[in-house]
């Protein structure tokens, strides 16, 4: 009877560890099903992503199956809305003492941290996050930088100086490639940089005070040579690597008015880099095809000047000392008088820039895009610098107490936003997805998409 008795216990008790172990199974196998679902709806919708960065929104209208991992997701267009203006957010430590850099894909930051050290941060444009950070010994301070790639990789030139010393450093997200040291200062009031590589590969830099005159720096040799230009430009690299000036011409600067603002484009429409120069009277292009120096200046001031894609293209607008303000655009025979639009005389200063019938820039100090439809918007106001840190469009920059506000591609426009539901489908299972948010902007750069699941960010 006690044997009996035993027996009986012996296979309860097994009964109820085989119980025990199987849903212990079960929960463990649910657990594991849980997480594929989710790492393949997770890479689908990266999968969706990449489909509207090459084809734009049109492909919410044909159906979207993905199939990862013996995982189904396919996802249900739900609406289409619209996504404003991209921006963004950098958080950064007493962003005053900082110097920024919008290079390529990035924004990089370099800091003095003490006395001897500056930290360098590379923040993503996707996420607004550092992607890379490292400090680098120096006792010099960082004073100014420019955009830079260097063998094949973003990155930054930038100016170091102190104690009657400038270091330069080319510096990249994995570390300073390339440092030269000068016995001297080599910067100035209203200093132009202009960075790119040479054949050989060796990092060159212009500096120039926006005169006439400046210096082109081999990083790699550390050899300086004195360069020039014609009167009303400054000596520059174009973004193809072209050099605009020689050491042959090589003038004097005085009396000579200082370029304000050097930006290239192709402005004569014939496929070739052109440059153009802005100083307090005159608006000047040279011709990356011929050479030619094509050069407008009425008398007055000249108060805003920009390239308008699919509009005027490169124009400008001079304060006369009597009589009304006058417009002036690039044609095919130089410089004519034109009557703008009224979104153009809203009072720009300085460079505006724009596609079709909207133009973004400054007003007042503020930084504004507007239409001829009448639609004006402000985007920033305080300390405000413009660059390219996404390989879009111009983006606009503002430095608050505790980081940088950032405006992407603001002359773009809205973008669009599109709302998708998944549904997953594992071993005869349907099981119900997140709903994704996909943000599509489009410029010449292509067409760039950002996605958050509904109510948090990716």
């Amino acid at each position: 009877m006690i044997a009996l008795l035993a027996a009986v216990i012996v296979m309860m008790a097994a009964s109820l560890l085989i119980g025990l172990t199987r849903r212990l199974v079960d929960a463990h196998v649910e657990r594991i099903s849980s997480a594929q679902i989710a790492l393949s709806e997770s890479s689908a919708a990266d999968g969706l992503a990449f489909l509207l960065s090459q084809r734009g929104p049109g492909v919410a209208s044909e159906p979207l199956h993905f199939e990862l991992a013996a995982v189904s997701t396919e996802f249900t267009h739900l609406e289409t809305g619209t996504a404003g203006i991209r921006t963004g957010f950098y958080s950064v430590e007493n962003p005053q003492d900082a110097v920024f850099i919008p290079a390529g894909d990035r924004l990089v930051s370099v800091q003095k941290i003490d006395q001897t050290s500056v930290l360098i941060t590379f923040f993503s444009g996707d996420t607004f996050n550092p992607v890379s950070e490292y400090t680098f010994e120096t006792d010099l301070f960082p004073a100014a930088g420019t955009p830079f790639v260097y063998q094949g990789a973003e990155g930054a030139v930038v100016v170091f100086e102190g104690g009657g010393k400038t270091l330069i450093a080319v510096l990249n997200s994995d570390g300073v490639q390339v440092q030269t040291m000068i016995d001297s200062r080599v910067l100035s009031s209203g200093s132009r940089l202009f960075a790119t590589e040479a054949p050989n590969g060796s990092p060159l830099l212009i500096i120039t005070g926006g005169s006439n005159a400046g210096t082109l720096y081999n990083l790699l040799s550390g050899e300086a040579v004195s360069i020039g230009s014609p009167s009303g430009t400054c000596p520059a690299f174009l973004s193809d690597g072209t050099m605009f000036g020689s050491a042959s011409q090589v003038n004097s600067s005085f009396g000579v008015a200082h370029v304000v603002d050097a930006f290239s484009g192709d402005f004569n429409n014939d496929g070739m880099e052109d440059m153009a120069f802005a100083t307090r009277f005159s608006l000047s292009v040279y011709s990356g095809s011929t050479g030619e120096i094509i050069r407008s200046s009425p008398g007055g001031s000249l108060s805003s000047w920009g390239s308008v894609g699919g509009r005027t293209g490169l124009c400008g607008m001079w304060d006369m000392p009597v009589g009304s303000d006058r417009w002036f655009r690039l044609g095919f025979d130089g410089f004519t008088e034109f009557n703008p639009e009224m979104v153009y005389e809203l009072g720009w200063q300085g460079r505006f820039q724009g596609q079709g019938n909207t133009l973004t820039g400054f007003i007042d100090g503020i930084a504004v895009i507007a239409s001829s439809s009448g639609y004006i918007q402000e985007l920033l106001a305080g300390e405000i610098f413009i660059g390219d840190a996404d390989g879009g469009e111009t983006d606009f920059f503002s430095i608050s107490e505790d980081g940088v506000d950032a405006r992407f591609n603001p002359v773009n426009g809205d973008g669009v936003k599109l709302s998708f539901s998944a549904l997953n489908q594992y071993r005869g299972r349907r099981i119900p997805g997140e709903t994704y948010i996909f943000s599509i902007y489009e410029s010449d750069g292509g067409i760039r998409v950002f996605h958050t699941i509904e109510g948090l960010d990716l």
